[in-house]
């Protein structure tokens, strides 16, 4: 039990992580100035073909099979019921990219990199790497000329449907989804939960938050608070299970419902993560109106997002900002300023932006 109450480790203090980002920029920036530009051009002309190299990666528990030592393709292959000649040529394109190893006898190892696609690594990034390769995605990123033409979503021009609608319908991809979701937000969760004072709150509200991989970790970090989860009813069918493992169900009640129309009323702060990116200005105005309608006086709403300002090339706020912008309704990252505006347009005081050991930042507001 004291295992399950202990909360995740921080990630190094802020400043390091933006110096080990800038550090790895400027060396592959180094890198490509001796090189002839066709090379770093033809690598990232190929990104299509990592992406779908990592799904099968993933796909085929490769990374799990390694986990007992080096082996080879046909063995492998063998395993997992698929042509060994082709796995090999997989597997040897990902070790040039720096997943996983070859071996001189032949044999593939795991790395670094490799053994974070483990669908048991902590924050895994298997889920992510399935899910930016599945079929709805990839249809969607080659229609993106027309959304260069008219700004308008990729994914409901090829697929007929908002992308929401499309996992409502395909359960198989919701999961995966979900799950990518999930792990995405156990990577920021402990500086989220460590870098605001949540244990001065009663009650906290978690707006979209999945299976509560967000929640669990405030509450675990702070004894005081209780939660409110709410999100989609599909969506919170696996919390149950989720907040009983992080041992914290008895402080959760979930609520299901849409985040649009009506919010848990009676919060200290409501929380949105990776919530407002997925929408354009005025979606995300009627999310906001619903958050303002649920607040007492005095009650904060926390904005959790990558910041990105116009002016910045900063990765990966700005290939989540194409992403956003290729496959949800106009969704987009924004700047501290463009999310305060958005904050004070629905009728809160905006507040402090608060710098994390993360990839987000909190943009508070009391109501």
């Amino acid at each position: 039990m004291l295992e399950l109450a202990r909360p995740g480790p921080l990630r190094p203090p802020r400043l390091v992580l933006r110096a080990a980002v800038a550090l790895r920029r400027g060396l592959l920036a180094l890198a490509d100035a001796i090189v002839p530009p066709q090379l770093p051009l033809f690598e990232q002309s190929m990104g299509v073909a990592r992406t779908q190299l990592l799904r099968q990666a993933v796909r085929l528990g490769i990374a799990e099979r390694l986990e007992a030592g080096p082996r080879a393709a046909q063995e492998l292959a063998r395993e997992a019921g698929v042509q060994p000649d082709v796995l090999h040529r997989v597997l040897r394109a990902l070790a040039a990219g720096g997943v996983f190893a070859l071996r001189p006898d032949g044999k593939f190892a795991n790395n670094r990199l490799s053994r974070a696609l483990r669908a048991a690594a902590p924050a895994s990034a298997g889920a992510l790497a399935a899910y930016l390769g599945s079929g709805s995605n990839a249809a969607a990123w080659a229609d993106l000329e027309a959304t260069v033409a008219t700004g308008q979503s990729a994914f409901r021009r090829v697929h007929g449907a908002s992308v929401w609608e499309w996992l409502a319908r395909h359960d198989g991809e919701r999961r995966t989804f979900a799950e990518a979701m999930g792990h995405v937000t156990e990577l920021d969760a402990p500086a989220i939960a460590a870098g605001y004072p949540f244990g001065e709150l009663d009650l906290v509200c978690d707006v979209a938050g999945g299976r509560g991989a967000l929640l669990s970790e405030i509450l675990r970090r702070h004894p005081r608070p209780r939660g409110v989860l709410l999100d989609e009813a599909a969506v919170l069918a696996e919390a149950p299970a989720f907040l009983a493992g992080r041992g914290v169900a008895g402080r959760v009640t979930c609520h299901a419902g849409s985040i649009f129309e009506a919010v848990p009323p009676g919060c200290d702060a409501y929380l949105l993560k990776d919530v407002l990116h997925d929408w354009d200005d005025a979606a995300c105005l009627r999310i906001l109106a619903a958050c303002r309608r649920a607040a007492r006086r005095g009650a904060r709403v926390l904005v959790a997002e990558v910041l990105l300002e116009r002016a910045e090339a900063s990765s990966p706020g700005a290939l989540t900002d194409v992403q956003m912008m290729t496959v949800c309704e106009q969704g987009r990252q924004r700047s501290a300023a463009e999310l305060q505006a958005l904050l004070a347009r629905a009728g809160f005081s905006p507040g402090p932006v608060r710098a994390l050991a993360a990839a987000v930042s909190l943009v508070e507001a009391v109501g």
